[in-house]
């Protein structure tokens, strides 16, 4: 089984969009989404990066509201 890896700097990048209250579960959280995201992008070549980034914004605006 060949194991995924991501980029330093979109884990870097998903963790500074963090808010600076964040918990050790949220950047958690972000990191498997993230990984969820690239993993489905290796398998279906589907979204952009537009549209990752979109996903990402949503759930950040689901948490605050």
């Amino acid at each position: 089984m060949m194991e995924l890896t991501i980029n330093k700097k979109k884990i870097t990048q998903a963790i500074a969009e963090l808010p600076e209250d964040a918990t050790v579960e949220q950047a958690i959280e972000r990191l498997i989404v993230l990984h969820k995201i690239e993993k489905g992008l290796k398998q279906d070549g589907g979204q952009t990066q537009q549209e990752v980034e979109q996903h990402f914004k949503k759930r950040k605006e689901n948490r605050t509201s």
